[in-house]
């Protein structure tokens, strides 16, 4: 089944989808899709067509990583385009390297998006640097997203699911703009390459997320603490450049950055506890969810 977030009534027509674009694409009139406000349900009976109120929910909590990785870059969630968020993401980014600085900007400097949910991101960085934007790495099509893949599939397919080009590559400087580091498994393998084939002469990592500090038991395939990458080196504590500097050498980069986590509210265009930003926080919608966090955090040994 769906996970309907969108409906569409045109005439004698009606449809429900998870995102926009598949209501788009099917020909309804964009003024005709409308969002799935919570505590609502959809209910098809005798070929009809309805929306009933089921409960009153307490607050909104929209997953945030819908619009950072998840959801197509042409929808438009909760009335907020997934595309103009990730664009304002890459205008944190260049606000934030601007502020920082660290990276002298040259002529050999490019900004490289990790295909294909970071290319928004990336060709804001760039505008706002004033540096070009290139496609040095091609997208295998057949991969799959690496994410949601389990076990061995997911490190086996996270070794060659892009392709470097060296024609773009060799000799530069580059900004690798990706959406999020969850495991680590795709980013290992991928700077590797970058090097070997590509032959990069720098790769400065930077992420359009904070740090995924907890796992997510809402329905996302990250269920423990010890599976995430960057607890390990947070250790409880805040992310500094040196916990950065730790964390970019043990992925191969010449450096890392994240964004802060109120980056993501400005971003996205809504005020923080209107979202459910618990992977990045670890402070949960619901009580449940507290609870499963701290049975994670016992699993795991971690105090």
């Amino acid at each position: 089944g769906i996970k309907p977030m969108c409906y569409a009534i045109q005439g004698p027509l009606f449809a429900a989808a998870s995102e926009s674009v598949a209501l788009l694409n099917l020909g309804f009139d964009q003024a005709n899709i409308k969002s799935l406000e919570p505590g609502w349900a959809i209910t098809i009976e005798d070929d009809k067509f309805s929306l009933e109120k089921y409960t009153d929910p307490p607050r909104k909590a929209h997953c945030f990583f819908e619009w950072i990785y998840f959801a197509n870059v042409a929808s438009t969630l909760d009335g907020r385009s997934v595309y103009l968020s990730r664009t304002a993401l890459g205008v944190e980014l260049a606000k934030l390297e601007m502020k920082k600085g660290g990276v002298p900007l040259g002529e050999d400097c490019i900004v490289v998006p990790v295909p294909d949910t970071s290319k928004a991101a990336a060709d804001a960085m760039a505008y706002e640097l004033g540096i070009p934007v290139r496609e040095g790495l091609i997208r295998n099509r057949y991969a799959g997203r690496t994410f949601i893949e389990g076990g061995e599939g997911r490190a086996m397919k996270a070794a060659t699911k892009y392709t470097p080009l060296k024609e773009v590559l060799e000799g530069k400087r580059i900004f690798l703009v990706e959406d999020s580091i969850v495991r680590s498994t795709t980013m290992t393998g991928l700077l590797g390459r970058i090097r070997d084939i590509g032959g990069a002469k720098e790769i400065h990592v930077r992420v359009a997320c904070p740090p995924i500090v907890a796992p997510c038991f809402y329905g996302i395939d990250m269920s423990r603490v010890s599976e995430l990458f960057a607890p390990k080196f947070l250790r409880g504590g805040p992310l500094t450049d040196e916990v950065q500097r730790e964390m970019a050498a043990s992925l191969g980069a010449d450096s890392l950055r994240y964004l802060p986590v109120e980056s993501i509210a400005r971003a996205v265009g809504f005020s923080a506890d209107e979202l459910c930003q618990a992977c990045i926080t670890a402070e949960y919608p619901t009580i449940h969810g507290q609870r499963m966090y701290q049975l994670s955090l016992d699993e795991d040994g971690i105090a």
